[in-house]
């Protein structure tokens, strides 16, 4: 399995032949941003590696979507062949692959391909070879890069089988706690699976990168592009991703800018070309809200808050949304015909809160109090269902008084990004936990002694369980 060695000054890539490459110089990323704005069109002749490694995402029983990206060693585009292998872990002789599937500028050299017809409750070895675009008449060009992962498929929906989701949110470049490897909550959420393992799957709940954060900038699709490109290029981002199934959510600053809503530009980025670039970035869900179901006792509803909601300026009243009467409705009928032991709803922001008092972009805010209400009533009418939502720089868990629902808040991708709320600003009607600090969520479902719990566990920065509360089946 590729695991990038850390650098004094660089990051690194191992090609096919085995030698090192290096990615980028952190100080170089200005410069490069800089290129991307002028000329996006890169010259072939340069080594076709994968400096942004490869995602593994919206894995179901029987499918999965291989995301990877072809580069040069500076994480820029080019264009190029790329061909995926898989097998499962008890057949390796068994080998899987597809045939070279070429890469492309329109879609910033990205590709996205669906594995199908494989068996649920496993794990798959993966790998992921690139070379160059061939030339006519010419020989074939010999392979240049290859990456080896993993990645597993959710157990039937009848077996009672033992999870850990992850979940982080709020993942700013520049707030990064290792300069030269990324964030420290991607090494500590390798552990933090069941027995100190790897976890069963990762959910980012929104706020991928910050497109109105410095530097640069995101005001157009190059820039836009650029900050992906950055992000996953980064050893300890791409090291995880390469383990470990993920499933994507975005919010608005992944989108377009700060509490965002359709029809809005960022300067030259238009609504329509944020969504297509969040589309190809990440390995793509249609539609965009879903679920999640791991075995007998999960099932994830991953709710999608920018693409149907109302301006944050309407009145608010029975119009006013931010789901969208369609997955309103989806929600409501998919909960009540769930037969999963223990069901969480997975929100970009919050629906209890409480929040800051100047916010008014979500179902904790006055803004949108009316369907917020109506949200809370439904899902506490729900036994054994929970929320877990990103979007806050903080850490918290708290409970609705008028319905006992229960928000778990995962908290930001680090302790520099945390802020904005305080401890003397704790709602004691509201909080059973509270901490102004970075980290990420775990979420474990087991049957110690065949009786069904969940737990949900808010790490610190370093893995260290920081909350735990626990909960047993009620019928």
């Amino acid at each position: 399995m590729f695991n990038a060695p850390s650098l004094p000054t660089s990051l690194r890539l191992t090609t096919r032949a085995g030698a090192v490459l290096v990615i980028a110089s952190i100080g170089a990323w200005t410069l490069v941003a800089n290129a991307y704005a002028a000329d996006e069109h890169r010259s072939a002749a340069s080594s076709v590696v994968l400096a942004n490694g490869f995602k593994i995402g919206e894995a179901r029983e029987d499918t999965a979507i291989v995301w990877t990206r072809t580069t040069n060693d500076r994480a820029e585009g080019l264009p190029g062949e790329v061909r995926i292998v898989w097998w499962h872990e008890q057949e390796e002789a068994n080998l899987q692959e597809t045939a070279w599937l070429a890469t492309d500028r329109e879609h910033d050299y990205t590709i996205q391909h669906r594995l199908t017809s494989l068996r649920a409750g496993s794990s798959y070895g993966l790998r992921v070879l690139s070379r160059p675009i061939p030339v006519a008449g010419a020989a074939s060009p010999q392979e240049s890069c290859q990456i080896e992962g993993m990645f597993r498929t959710p157990p039937p929906t009848d077996v009672p089988a033992g999870a850990t989701m992850v979940v982080s949110t709020c993942q700013d470049y520049p707030r990064r706690d290792d300069p030269l490897r990324g964030h420290l909550i991607y090494e500590s959420m390798l552990s933090a699976g069941r027995n100190g393992g790897k976890p069963d799957f990762f959910v980012h709940a929104g706020d991928i990168l910050y497109y109105d954060r410095p530097s640069p900038f995101a005001h157009n699709v190059a820039t836009a592009r650029f900050k992906w490109n950055r992000m996953y290029a980064l050893p300890l981002q791409r090291s995880f991703h390469e383990q470990v199934t993920s499933y994507f959510m975005k919010d608005d600053h992944d989108l377009l800018k700060d509490d965002c809503w359709p029809g809005q530009t960022y300067q030259d980025l238009t609504w329509d070309e944020g969504l297509a670039v969040y589309r190809e970035q990440v390995p793509a869900a249609t539609p965009p809200y879903r679920t999640v179901r791991w075995g007998a006792d999960l099932e994830v509803w991953l709710l999608e808050g920018r693409e149907f909601r109302s301006p944050n300026t309407m009145p608010d009243g029975p119009q006013k949304t931010i789901l969208g009467a369609e997955q309103l409705t989806w929600l409501e009928k998919t909960t009540a015909a769930s037969n999963a032991t223990f069901k969480i709803v997975l929100s970009a922001t919050p629906i209890i809160g409480p929040d800051r008092l100047d916010k008014n972009d979500n179902h904790a805010n006055a803004g949108f109090s009316h369907e917020g209400k109506h949200l809370r009533t439904l899902l506490a009418a729900r036994k054994n269902l929970f929320i877990v939502c990103g979007d806050r720089h903080w850490q918290y868990t708290s409970i609705d008084p008028a319905t006992g629902l229960r928000e778990y808040a995962c908290g930001p991708a680090s302790d520099s990004h945390a802020g904005g709320f305080s401890a003397d600003q704790r709602d004691p009607d509201k909080h059973r936990f509270l901490r102004i600090a970075g980290g990420f969520l775990s979420v474990s479902v087991d049957r110690p002694n065949n009786d069904p719990l969940l737990r949900f566990t808010h790490h610190a920065v370093d893995g260290t369980p920081v909350s735990t509360e626990k909960w047993g089946f009620r019928p």
